[in-house]
């Protein structure tokens, strides 16, 4: 394995990934790309979230709706905020889209689980728009987020889809024709008009879009689930209240209202209907994966504290002379390496899902048009008609796979829900072996602890990723259906 000319952090990362030091022998560009990804995410760790970590989160504590900008802001400078942004429109997801994310996740969350969520959540609020195929948006909303990187200014997206009434049941076909849905959109002349809430929204309250999914008919919420662009400044929109949060407090989670807010037919993703596909199991069979990655950062971090800690004298003895603190290290790399494994593997296999389509020389000639006319309102009004939204499917449909994207959403959900269970259990045997020791590597460990308990939570608890993970694996009743051309019953 030639490892040449790489950083102490790229050849650690072929050690700790050995597929990836196997695809380098093939690939060198792709994988080096993805190297210097994560060398730039280290960079930020050293830089700006390991200085600024502790501090925030207690100020966070005492005022919850206090926000960091300045960490958004230096983000700027390593291009976090395009990570998810395909090349084609001057972003950094190429052929190892999902990987890069994975790994940049892991590295960010490694420094502080509340940072690198505030980062993270914003691809979470890009990719619906990718999914879809909403390449109208592609030159004017995705431009803007990477032209303002440029400029140190972030432009944020959020993902709203958990309601008050319903969390869970918005993630899963089965739970959502039966959910109590609170919020609508209703067709009136030009578009839809938007009421209700959406809670818990991580970095709601900083972003300046939104990708949101409403049902058309709230008696049918499965079959008329559909999935919008928001924008900050549309009339009846607000962000009222941001939560006091126990873990990841450096990310808000925020509550949307939407108070008779009129969204255009232009700012539909997909067709009116085609929600639960490309707003909600397309997006988690993605982001699932880089969940656990997440956790497996928090887990990193509690346990480089805590090995640090072992190292330290107390009362003339050192904690890693004992066998049972050397045993427990041990245990800890084999949980951070088998959650490796684990999203490693369902990104790989994301990763060959969405190459087909992205990287095809068919899909790339899209842009041999010059960006002045992609850009312009004859030509969005063309990819939003119908029969605009029907090509793009049908490229969608010739490269995606149904059985494809149902096999990357059981892999997401069984990496998801293990990493947050492995987190949680690292995290919790690191604290009872430190004791009530008042260092600030406990202190570190203890915001592990916490910043692990939301992992568990978000992006579907655990319960339901394993009961995704048995419909897709063993019942097979869950089969993800890309969306199809020409759907009926829409203009």
């Amino acid at each position: 394995m030639g490892v040449k000319g790489l950083s102490d952090r790229g050849r650690q990362l072929l050690l700790d990934f050995p597929p990836l030091a196997a695809l380098r022998e093939h690939d060198r560009k792709g994988i080096d790309e993805i190297i210097g990804l994560v060398e730039g995410c280290a960079a930020y760790k050293r830089d700006v979230a390991l200085p600024m970590a502790l501090d925030i989160d207690e100020q966070m504590e005492k005022e919850p709706e206090y926000f960091n900008w300045d960490m958004m802001r230096e983000a700027c400078k390593y291009n976090i905020f395009s990570l998810a942004i395909p090349k084609a429109v001057g972003g950094l997801a190429d052929k190892y889209m999902i990987s890069g994310m994975a790994l940049a996740v892991e590295e960010l969350c490694s420094a502080c689980g509340g940072i690198g969520l505030a980062l993270a959540a914003h691809s979470l609020g890009v990719a619906p728009v990718i999914a879809s195929g909403a390449m109208a948006h592609w030159d004017t909303v995705l431009h803007e987020i990477v032209e303002e990187e440029k400029r140190g200014n972030p432009v944020l997206m959020a993902y709203g889809i958990t309601e008050p009434s319903a969390g869970t049941d918005v993630e899963e076909p089965e739970f959502l024709e039966v959910g109590k849905i609170g919020m609508e959109a209703k067709k009136t002349k030009g578009g839809y008009v938007l009421n209700g809430r959406k809670c818990f929204i991580s970095g709601g309250s900083e972003a300046k879009y939104f990708t949101v999914t409403a049902a058309t008919d709230r008696s049918r919420p499965l079959e008329t689930w559909t999935t919008f662009l928001v924008e900050r400044d549309m009339e009846g929109f607000s962000t009222p209240r941001v939560e006091l949060k126990m873990g990841q407090r450096a990310c808000h989670a925020a509550e949307l209202l939407f108070e008779d807010v009129f969204v255009p037919d232009s700012h539909v993703l997909g067709y009116e209907g085609d929600g639960m596909a490309n707003g909600i199991l397309i997006i988690m069979a993605a982001s699932r994966g880089p969940v656990g990655a997440i956790a497996n950062g928090i887990a990193r971090g509690a346990y480089e504290h805590f090995l640090a800690w072992t190292r330290e004298r107390r009362n003339g003895k050192r904690p890693i002379d004992e066998d049972r603190i050397r045993m427990s290290l041990a245990d800890m790399l084999g949980i951070i390496q088998e959650n490796r494994g684990l999203y490693i593997n369902h990104s790989l296999v994301g990763d060959a899902v969405f190459r087909s389509a992205f990287t095809h020389p068919i899909f790339l000639s899209a842009f041999l048009i010059p960006r002045s006319i992609r850009a312009s309102k004859p030509y969005a009004a063309l990819l939003n008609s119908y029969y605009g939204k029907a090509f793009v499917n049908i490229l969608f449909r010739y490269f995606i796979k149904d059985d494809e994207v149902t096999d990357m959403l059981a892999k997401a959900s069984l990496a998801k829900f293990n990493c947050a269970d492995n987190a949680m259990e690292l995290t919790s045997r690191a604290l009872e072996l430190m004791g009530t020791d008042d260092s600030v590597e406990r202190r570190w460990v203890e915001k592990a602890f916490r910043d692990a308990k939301l992992t568990q939570i978000y992006e579907g608890t655990n319960q339901l990723n394993r009961l995704v993970v048995y419909n897709t694996e063993i019942a097979r009743t869950l089969k993800v259906e890309v969306p199809g051309p020409f759907k009926k019953g829409v203009s």
